[in-house]
């Protein structure tokens, strides 16, 4: 660099804000959300059918960290259908809000199915 030569920074661009997919698109946001609220009910609904025995209480406490994912991710799925019908705008806020209920009702179904399981295994 020759002494002629500034050697002042170059300008900086700002990076764009780029909102993320669920604020972008409400009905995919809402359909994500149905999806987590079905694979939940699922795993609940598959927890209320396994067999109990002399052992069974001591091996789910011991993965009950693990099966706490079913009301976390419910509770994901409950968020993500907050912000499907709130950042859901004009003719399609009607599909959307048929999706958030459905979604709601099967993530909130999932969490009561979840808890009759844990009492189950472990009022036993």
């Amino acid at each position: 660099m020759s002494e002629n030569e500034s050697s002042a920074p170059l300008p900086q661009q700002d990076d764009p804000t780029i909102e993320p997919w669920w604020r972008r698109s409400a009905p995919l946001a809402a359909g994500a959300s149905l999806a987590i609220g079905a694979a939940t009910l699922w795993f609940g609904n598959m927890l209320n059918r396994v067999p109990l025995d002399q052992h069974a209480t001591l091996s789910y406490l011991l993965m009950l960290p693990l099966l706490l994912i079913v009301p976390a991710f419910s509770s994901a799925g409950m968020r993500l259908a907050w912000l499907s019908w709130s950042g859901a705008q004009g003719s399609t806020r009607v599909l959307v809000a048929i999706v958030v209920l459905a979604s709601v009702m099967a993530n909130l179904l999932a969490m009561w199915r979840f808890g009759t399981a844990l009492l189950r295994i472990f009022g036993s």
